[in-house]
């Protein structure tokens, strides 16, 4: 159990968690732009990129 705890916080699992996430906001941008989805919309899932990669920026290589 322990070691299932701490591989949360493992730096590069973290990391690659949030390169998926990213990825996934990413299309959902593109997504939501063809569609003409309303600009709120677009706007949180932009805002939410931008704090996955202020947390990215934090990590260590």
């Amino acid at each position: 159990m322990n070691t299932l705890a701490s591989a949360s916080f493992n730096p590069l699992f973290l990391r690659h968690d949030l390169m998926i996430e990213l990825g996934r906001l990413e299309m959902a941008i593109d997504n939501a732009r063809e569609h003409a989805a309303a600009n709120d919309t677009v706007d949180q899932l932009e805002s939410r990129c931008a704090r996955i990669n202020e947390a990215l920026s934090k990590l260590p290589a």
